[in-house]
């Protein structure tokens, strides 16, 4: 639900807003610890998954004469797609995996083939989006309108299919 005016933390003290920040803290410290070569080979997989799939779905459309190898290549080329734009560059571009200092999959380096450049994302995403969530009015990705998500967003039909 989105927020219109009041902060949900403003029924909060000072110190129970301290206490969750330590807790936050602790969190990430914990997280962080753990980091490691399991998460190093993740990301170099997925991202060879990748890059294995925009090639194979390329080949599979220079043979699209037959119905199959078209629905297969361009399903190869879609999840390429979502891999580059979901897995690997929205949570690159969010700093995920600069413990490595793996210049190739760096926030500061990394951009990746969309609409959108690397430096635009950045400020809509993790600045606005991250800044302001769901708060109507400032967190543009409630103007999407893929999912209804805020109850002053017009009904359409098409939402009861959403999850």
């Amino acid at each position: 639900m989105s927020i219109d005016t009041e902060s949900p933390l403003a029924h909060l003290s000072e110190e129970t807003i301290e206490a969750l920040a330590k807790e936050f803290d602790a969190i990430h410290a914990q997280v962080y610890a753990d980091l490691g070569e399991r998460d190093r080979r993740y990301i170099k997989n997925v991202i060879a998954a990748q890059r294995q799939l925009a090639v194979a779905g390329r080949v599979l459309l220079l043979g699209s004469a037959s119905k199959p190898a078209w629905l297969a290549g361009t399903a190869c080329l879609g999840m390429a797609k979502i891999l580059e734009n979901m897995e690997i560059g929205h949570n690159v571009m969010h700093g995920q995996w600069d413990w490595m200092n793996d210049p190739d999959i760096h926030s500061s380096s990394w951009d990746w083939d969309t609409a959108s450049t690397a430096k635009a994302w950045k400020h809509s995403h993790n600045y606005i989006h991250h800044t302001f969530t769901n708060i109507r009015g400032k967190d543009k990705d409630l103007g999407y309108e893929i999912m209804r998500i805020d109850p002053h967003q017009k009904w359409h039909p098409v939402y009861l299919a959403q999850p």
